[in-house]
């Protein structure tokens, strides 16, 4: 059987190979992010199983159906099954990559700690900075409006959760973004995502500010 350092570098180079289709900010970038955060969220919580967690984190959006027709759990059973990775721990990491989805709705209480570490770190990475620029290189790789000014922002398209095809990039914000920040299952999640939440609600007024500009607000 493989160490668990040669079963790391294993996935991480299939990942990045499952990746290459991606827009970039689905990429391998993405996928190091929410490594780092999902281990950081391990570290302070001070419970959960770090490999089940590094597994989950690099290969959470195997088989994302924006981007690819193919069955991510069945890649996932594959390929650790090849590794020799048992049995408890592939299925933990296809619970995550099953369930991190925003389109499932409500926080996972009933999950295991990892899928929870590791949905909150995917969840962070929609957020802030890094997620206002993820959200707008979305919105243009799919041929998005930047904003669609005909449908009022306070009567969002969607239901919360019920899918990611807004209307605009920033109706997105209203549609999903902002609403992460209520949906963190970790303290250590919860913090992050205070501080990243409060920067995009500056960014949106700034945003209002510049698209009204010269007109009676």
């Amino acid at each position: 059987m493989k160490s668990e350092i040669e079963i790391i570098e294993e996935v991480t180079r299939f990942v990045k190979k499952a990746m290459q289709d991606h827009d970039s900010g689905h990429g391998w970038s993405h996928i190091e992010r929410v490594v780092r955060v999902a281990l950081h969220i391990l570290d302070c919580e001070g419970r959960g199983n770090r490999q089940i967690v590094e597994l989950g984190a690099l290969m959470h959006d195997v088989g994302d159906h924006k981007f690819a027709a193919h069955d991510g759990p069945a890649e996932i059973r594959r390929v650790l099954g090849g590794l020799g990775v048992s049995h408890e721990v592939t299925e933990e990491v296809v619970n995550i990559n099953e369930n991190i989805s925003f389109s499932k709705g409500k926080r996972p209480a009933t999950h295991s700690i990892e899928l929870q570490i590791v949905q909150d770190a995917d969840r962070l990475d929609a957020m802030g900075a890094v997620g206002i620029a993820r959200a707008f290189n979305y919105g243009g790789f799919k041929g998005n409006e930047i904003y669609d000014p005909r449908v009022r922002i306070t009567d969002p398209p969607l239901l919360s959760g019920a899918s990611s095809n807004s209307v605009s990039t920033v109706h997105h914000f209203y549609d999903k973004l902002l609403l992460l920040r209520d949906l963190m299952n970790t303290g250590t999640g919860a913090k992050l995502a205070e501080e990243r939440h409060d920067y995009m609600v500056r960014y949106l007024d700034q945003f209002f500010r510049e698209w009204n500009a010269g007109t009676d607000m």
